[in-house]
């Protein structure tokens, strides 16, 4: 038995040493096959190519290394014997079995020592590393390779855990060795990616995904079409065959092209698009491809080094890959982590990397973005806060800017049930990977998904038709109002918004520079903080909305009778009032008795925000006769609805046959209905009422000491904080709200303002908000207000 080295197999290679004329009969006696042989490099075994007497690719005779576990052995023929089954494409060797029909045989050789002999086809081309190293070759070896585990995945072998040098979950016991590289800056390098990957990678990535992978996509066991060199024909040595992190076969495939490569990186991100295109990575696979990488490279340095210390006549072609190997470490490092982890996320088109925990951002990063900003979205597109916040990522009710700084969202309500959540990633995914069509054809989810949202809205409300947004929602129900009533005249709020089509625009009073529609009325808000009708006022329901008989009578007086009055039933324009109550309900009953309609704008409010109801209107005791929705109805994918009841959706289709092409898609649906299923499974409606008690209660108790914090109100998870100048006059205090934003972003919690002094805190989380985000957001409003530049004034007049 021939001597290992430091109990590692195969570091002095021990090469059987079978002369030709000896391959030659075993060939015949024990295969059956005849022709001239040819040996072949190889680093462990004695390889024979066999030409055939009558033409064709031949075969190669394996003769393995006296070393060799026969378990190893079989692992490779299962390997290749499930490949052919599962990819009979796949340019892989198959499996030639002897005379006595078994995949391999024992032979003695001269000196008396049993070796396993196995014969596998010949497989044609040019070696990779003859070829020109271009992108389009990176790419198809990682596509090859990425073929190669989906071939193998779901394969297992009680060998595939055998010990290897070239194991990549095993380099820290090469950290002994790194003493025989000379070089001491080289020798540094290599124990700190050694060590790095002991301490910190070697367990995430026992928690990716792992499965048998050939491991070894060396530049001498991949075969390109010598005719179209970009093409891969075949992959060859299934020797370094292990059980591992998928991600190891990408960085081990790089290995072979890389190194060579004027740009390592680019060519690594390369290598992985071309395997994410057919097995497709994941997020942290992909973020731990630079370390992969490099260990892969460490581990070539140190048995080079060791090599040449201890065995001499190491194989011939090693001491060609030093100086790349070399180099390539020296690249990789110097540009670090966070800057490869980007181009690969660029390449594969991942989103960018948010460091955990924060780390400083490139200064001219903000600047560079706002630059070809305004260069392709134009001048004017608002952004929120000064500097812009630059974010990359979300999860729950977490934002992550690019320096990985988290930030509690407590404004944005498109993701209503979170940022990301997994179950409507999940969904849309799914979906996406099955059909994505429109509703001139039939298919389920729009009718589950149309159901399902019927059976949570009141009365009749049950009839859908589905659009992209919440502007094209208010859209079709202002269509549908006027053919229905087969009137003009509309009612909306004061400072409303409704949206962006020129229809709806024309309902959204909040730039109050632009004179109203002609066909359009406003009614006061139903303030009592701010409004003509105060706390303490009697019966303040009744006279806010007596202001509904004004609005009606000057429609009625300009020709134009109304068809519909179009309510955000979260008042949020309105600087979110306490509305008394009863109010709403008053308003309706008066337009419903003038012949118009109720169109519930349900934007902002639904999908259980208010906590106690799953809408706004039923919140204020309301049925509408359309409600519209749009923003949160798919956790950020674009969906709209309109709902009514069937006969007036029957009506209004008959007359206009509107339909929309992406409305109601099945992808857009299958995350409708994830919304629905988490808010249902989450329990997040009694959730989104307690958090906002506590949220309200905590708020309340800065007032003491915050005499800018005017009133306090709200209802579940939407609160109006409304900042003054002075308590009694009730002097708006814009500015300083404005200055707050900026303040509490850099306490790292997101709110917006509103209402029409733009003095108003906009609390408005999802519902992924909890008691203990609600704390943290408190908090960090304390912090703020103290830290608020209250400038003096002399006066304060109130304003009218």
């Amino acid at each position: 038995m021939a001597a290992q080295v430091e109990g590692i197999k195969f570091l002095n290679r021990n090469l059987p040493s079978f002369a030709v004329e000896e391959a030659r009969r075993i060939a015949r006696e024990q295969f059956g096959l005849e022709g001239e042989l040819e040996l072949l490099v190889s680093e462990r075994d004695q390889n024979f190519r066999i030409t055939s007497p009558g033409g064709g690719d031949g075969y190669v005779l394996k003769l393995a290394n006296v070393d060799e576990d026969p378990g190893v052995v079989d692992l490779q023929t299962a390997a290749l014997r499930h490949i052919e089954r599962h990819d009979p494409s796949l340019p892989v060797p198959r499996v030639i079995p002897s005379r006595d029909g078994e995949p391999s045989t024992m032979v003695r050789a001269r000196e008396g020592t049993q070796h396993i002999a196995r014969v596998l086809t010949y497989l044609p081309g040019m070696l990779l590393e003859e070829a020109e190293n271009t992108p389009e070759l990176r790419r198809n070896l990682g596509t090859l390779m990425g073929r190669a585990d989906l071939a193998l995945r779901g394969f297992f072998h009680p060998h595939a855990r055998h010990p290897l040098l070239w194991d990549t979950m095993r380099c820290p016991e090469l950290r002994v060795h790194t003493r025989h590289v000379g070089d001491a800056e080289a020798r540094r390098n290599v124990e700190s990616v050694l060590d790095h990957m002991d301490a910190v990678v070697l367990a995430q990535l026992a928690g990716c995904r792992n499965q048998i992978i050939h491991n070894d996509a060396h530049s001498n066991n991949v075969l390109v079409d010598p005719d179209r060199t970009d093409r891969g024909v075949g992959l060859l040595d299934f020797g370094d065959m292990l059980y591992g992190p998928l991600v190891v076969e990408v960085a081990n495939a790089a290995d072979s092209v890389a190194a060579h490569a004027e740009d390592s990186v680019r060519a690594l991100a390369e290598v992985a698009a071309g395997f994410d295109r057919v097995l497709p990575l994941e997020e942290l696979e992909l973020d731990l491809l630079y370390d992969a990488y490099l260990a892969r490279l460490a581990i070539t340095a140190t048995i080079i080094a060791w090599r040449k210390a201890v065995t001499p006549g190491q194989p011939a072609y090693l001491p060609e890959y030093e100086a790349p190997c070399w180099a390539a470490i020296d690249r990789m490092m110097s540009r670090g982590r966070r800057a490869v982890r980007s181009q690969l996320r660029e390449v594969c088109r991942f989103p960018p990397h948010c460091p955990s925990p924060p780390a400083p951002s490139p200064p001219d990063d903000v600047g560079e973005l706002l630059a070809r900003r305004r260069r392709v979205l134009g001048r004017s597109l608002y952004l929120f806060y000064d500097p812009p916040l630059h974010v990359e990522r979300g999860l729950g009710p977490w934002l992550y800017g690019a320096d990985g700084r988290p930030y509690l969202d407590a404004y944005n309500n498109v993701p209503v049930v979170g940022h990301s959540h997994p179950q409507v990633v999940r969904a849309l995914s799914r979906q996406a990977a099955a059909l994505n069509t429109n509703t001139r054809y039939l298919y389920r989810s729009v009718l589950d998904y149309a159901e399902r949202l019927g059976a949570v809205l009141p009365g009749e409300l049950s009839a859908c038709l589905f659009v992209n947004s919440g502007s094209e929602a208010n859209d079709v129900a202002w269509q549908m109002a006027k053919l229905l009533t087969g009137r003009g005249g509309a009612l909306v709020m004061e400072h409303a918004y409704h949206g962006i089509t020129a229809a709806t625009a024309e309902l959204s009073p909040y730039d109050t520079t632009k004179p109203l529609a002609p066909h359009v009325r406003t009614l006061i808000a139903p303030d009592p903080y701010r409004g003509p009708y105060r706390h303490g006022d009697p019966d303040l329901a009744a006279r806010y909305a007596a202001d509904a008989d004004r609005a009606l009578a000057e429609l009625a007086e300009q020709g134009h009778e109304v068809a519909a009055f179009m309510v955000d039933t979260s008042f949020c324009s309105n600087g979110i009032p306490e509305v008394p109550p009863g109010y709403l309900a008053a308003v309706c009953a008066k337009v419903k008795a003038a012949g118009g309609l109720v169109i519930a704008d349900e934007v902002q409010a639904g999908f259980g925000r208010p906590g106690s109801h799953f809408w706004g209107h039923t919140a204020h005791g309301v049925v509408p006769d359309i409600v519209t929705l749009g923003k949160p109805v798919a956790n950020g994918y674009p969906l709209g609805v309109v709902v009514t009841t069937l006969d007036a959706l029957d009506e209004f289709g008959r007359a206009t046959g509107l339909f929309s092409t992406f409305g109601g898609n099945p992808v857009a649906c299958a995350a409708g209905l994830a919304v629905l299923d988490v808010i249902e499974e989450e329990g997040l409606l009694p959730r989104a009422k307690a958090t906002g008690d506590h949220l309200l209660e905590g708020i309340r108790g800065l007032m003491s000491g915050h005499r800018i914090v005017g009133d306090v109100r709200g209802q579940g998870l939407l609160v109006g904080v409304e900042l003054v100048r002075d308590r009694k006059t009730r002097a708006p205090a814009g500015a300083e709200t404005k200055q707050l934003l900026n303040i509490l972003r850099d306490n790292g919690v997101l709110i917006g303002r509103e209402g029409p002094h733009g003095n108003v805190l906009k609390i408005r989380p999802s519902l992924a908000f909890g008691p203990e985000h609600a704390d943290r957001l408190v908090a960090a409003l304390e912090r703020s207000l103290a830290a608020l530049v209250i400038p003096t004034r002399t006066s304060a007049k109130p304003p009218t």
